[in-house]
């Protein structure tokens, strides 16, 4: 796989995410957050494991070493989950939707102090403009911060770390797609007491969007986006990545206008084409693969 190869997944993977955030509107019109990210987790892990064993077979090969090597991913992307949806019950989706984008510039501030990877002063410009760009998309607003500001705080710090964490262990994965499903069957099981703890459960309902969007979040957004992640983070940096990932919030806003009727204002287009723009400057700037004879699976 090329550089720009993995790029253009992990773009895709960016419009999958963005369309994520219709898909959790069309859920939440039935479904508790927490009720969302259950089944949406539980849909992933078993759609996706589904998948596997019909194309490659129930294989014991490496599977328990990736088992064990999701755990840590599966962990840090429930608790990730978990937090924004607790601060988004305080806070604005706007404001949420801003602060979680902090992981652009986190990441390579995360790597350098507690990893020692040297730094360019190019990503940090990029990341800048990236984070300006996201700003304007979203007409950021930090004035009054609340108690889902700090908890969407920690949601961006751990998106940081799951991130990095991808990038360290995803040479010694042995199936992408596999570490994926078990990735999601962590997250799920750290969900579920959150989820027993409400006063009542609702598992059936008549609304055809609410179905809809718990499954274009379980196979669009977690089976095939994260794999794709996984999957590209073997070739793309770290700090690549967390660029590439920002893509989400334009590809969000397209299909909020094509699908929810939502209208872009000049100021939001240009926030759009600031973040497009630092991203392919990224991809022009960084080193031409993060490893070399690698092919991921």
């Amino acid at each position: 796989m090329t550089k720009n190869r993995a790029a253009l997944e992990l773009v895709f993977a960016g419009a999958l995410w963005g369309f994520g955030f219709v898909a959790a509107i069309w859920a939440l019109t039935a479904f508790t957050p927490y009720e969302t990210m259950v089944y949406r987790l539980l849909i992933a892990t078993v759609v996706g494991e589904f998948l596997y064993l019909i194309f490659r077979g129930p294989r014991l090969t490496g599977m328990w070493a990736d088992l064990k090597l999701a755990l840590p991913a599966g962990l840090i992307l429930g608790s990730m989950l978990l937090t924004q949806t607790i601060g988004l019950q305080y806070t604005t989706a706007t404001k949420s939707g801003f602060i979680t984008a902090l992981y652009v510039i986190l990441v390579p501030l995360m790597n350098t102090w507690f990893f020692k990877n040297p730094s360019s002063w190019k990503s940090y410009l990029l990341a800048a403009v990236a984070l300006f760009g996201t700003a304007l998309l979203v007409n950021a607003d930090l004035s009054d911060i609340n108690p889902g500001d700090l908890w969407t705080l920690a949601c961006a710090v751990l998106a940081s770390f799951h991130i990095i964490y991808i990038g360290k262990v995803s040479n010694i994965i042995g199936n992408a797609f596999r570490f994926n499903n078990f990735q999601s069957f962590w997250a799920c099981l750290i969900s579920v007491p959150f989820l027993i703890n409400q006063e009542s459960i609702t598992v059936m309902t008549d609304s055809w969007k609410a179905w809809t969007g718990i499954l274009m979040l379980g196979i669009a957004s977690s089976v095939i986006a994260f794999y794709l992640q996984i999957r590209t983070q073997k070739i793309l940096s770290d700090t690549t990545a967390s660029m590439l990932f920002l893509l989400e919030s334009p590809f969000a806003a397209l299909f909020g206008f094509l699908i929810l009727s939502e209208h872009l204002r000049p100021i939001q287009i240009a926030g759009a084409v600031a973040i497009m723009f630092a991203s392919v400057m990224q991809i022009l700037w960084a080193p031409a693969s993060k490893t070399t004879g690698t092919t991921p699976q």
